[in-house]
């Protein structure tokens, strides 16, 4: 499984969840009979990567590849057919849950960030 950011080649994910979100118009919304109403205005892709244990010099390449700094950016992942998606998106939060020591190195263990489609 692949993931690049921009030009940055990333550590292979342990995981990706995929998930199709739909956006609607702003008049969506349910009648007082119950019945909904609304436009599909468009259908985006998210994809909520977990990471295996990263030294601290991979957490750095993911950390910054995903900075909010940098806007939106270019990403391919492989998609849950076993093809490549190309989707210019935005970042959530990079979240790291703790650290732990193995033959004396450190590593981030299960850092995970969603990657969400423009």
């Amino acid at each position: 499984m692949g993931l690049i950011i921009g030009s940055t080649t990333l550590p292979t994910p342990k995981s990706v969840t995929y998930s199709q979100n739909k956006l609607w118009s702003q008049n969506t919304g349910r009648l007082d009979s119950g019945y909904f109403v609304g436009e599909l205005v468009a259908v985006k892709k998210k994809y909520e990567v977990t990471f295996p244990p990263l030294t601290t010099s991979d957490l750095t390449t993911v950390r910054t590849a995903v900075n909010p700094n940098n806007g939106f950016a270019s990403v391919q992942i492989t998609n849950a057919e076993g093809g490549t998606d190309t989707v210019d998106a935005y970042f959530g939060d990079l979240t790291v849950e703790s650290y732990s020591w193995n033959n004396g190195i450190q590593y981030a263990v299960n850092a995970a960030v969603s990657i969400i489609e423009r």
